[in-house]
């Protein structure tokens, strides 16, 4: 029961946290921080320590860190957002919890085990959430699931890496939490 209270109180907490600051524009050179933490515990179902939302932490790769890290600077690089490590006082930043980072054990044809990646980005200000993104893949066989079949063609209808997963997982994540940034055309 206080569990429930609490998290439901974080919750409201959040909630009018966005309402009051509103931490979705974002589109500066420089003003963008991120942080990469991971949580390990595989098979014990907890709650994210910074938005509170229910995980089933699983195997991380001691390389999802860097590969996390990097695969976002690239993409905040492509979308004209610039990027620091860590974060500042006053800046916003992305904080990305790696709670699953399982690479597959096969080829690009055919596996034993899909590759698997979860994880939560934060847009935070000031140790405060803003906005949240969940992700969780795990890529399943099209004989699993024939509604995936648009998404296994665009994986060039093969198994995917871990890597190229937390790739999407990190692009649709940005879309939702980031605004693209403003370029302007020289006039013709």
């Amino acid at each position: 029961m206080f569990i429930t209270l609490a998290r439901v109180s974080r919750l409201l907490f959040v909630g009018m946290f966005v309402v009051a600051f509103g931490v979705s524009s974002v589109h500066a050179m420089g003003d963008l921080g991120i942080v990469v933490e991971t949580l390990t515990d595989p098979g014990k179902e907890m709650y994210c320590p910074v938005c509170g939302r229910a995980i089933n932490p699983g195997v991380v790769h001691t390389d999802a860190p860097v590969i996390i890290r990097e695969k976002l600077k690239t993409a905040l690089t492509e979308r004209n957002i610039g990027y620091s490590d860590g974060m500042k006082q006053d800046q916003p930043y992305i904080h990305v919890l790696v709670y699953r980072f399982q690479e597959r054990k096969g080829g690009n044809f055919a596996v034993d085990k899909p590759a698997s990646v979860a994880f939560h980005m934060h847009l935070m200000k000031n140790r405060m959430v803003g906005k949240i993104f969940a992700y969780s893949e795990e890529q399943k066989a099209l004989t699993q699931n024939l509604l995936t079949v648009g998404k296994f063609f665009s994986r060039g209808a093969r198994w995917v890496t871990a890597e190229e997963l937390a790739g999407e997982g990190i692009n649709a994540g940005l879309d939702e939490l980031v605004e693209p940034k403003e370029t302007t055309e020289p006039a013709e």
